[in-house]
């Protein structure tokens, strides 16, 4: 499948962005926003995947992010990221652009994983809702398009 693929040059960081999906473990496709985060200098890059309101809620990226993040990685990653999978971080992205109910401010939940070479593991236990001053201070210092504004530019309305 052929992916639009948005790079973008912050003066913090080479943000990558594309629509990732993948088959949920619930049987059926699901989709999320992915970005790859390679700060210049400073912090880790990040992959942050933010979950967006057209992706039904039962297959949600909380519920099967390992899944998620490999459909992601196959996209984002590879020798041409020049990122070091050991010291990747990994991000869920939840905010207002994630239901068409009122859902409150932006979150940023870091999710532990692990490789295995072909893919991605971990479990809701590796799941840590982050406080929202870090939050804030790690989505400002990536400088990321807003989420509608990213659908829109890869042609997703």
């Amino acid at each position: 499948m052929a992916h639009r693929i948005l790079r973008d040059k912050t003066a913090q960081a080479v943000v990558t962005t594309t629509l990732v999906t993948w088959r949920h473990a619930l049987g059926r496709d699901a989709f999320c926003l992915a970005r790859l985060v390679r700060p210049f200098a400073g912090t880790t890059a990040a992959v942050v995947l933010s979950e967006v309101a057209e992706n039904p809620d039962a297959l949600g990226i909380a519920a099967d992010f390992p899944s998620a993040a490999t459909a992601a990685w196959a996209v984002l990653g590879g020798p041409a990221a020049e990122v070091d999978l050991t010291r990747l971080a990994w991000f869920a992205h939840h905010g207002p652009f994630s239901s068409y109910d009122p859902a409150g401010p932006e979150t940023l939940t870091e999710v532990t994983l692990s490789f295995d070479g072909a893919r991605f593991e971990g479990d809701l236990i590796g799941h840590r809702l982050l406080e929202p001053e870090p939050a804030d201070k790690l989505l400002w210092s990536w400088r990321l398009e807003p989420v509608d504004e990213a659908l829109a530019r890869l042609g997703r309305v």
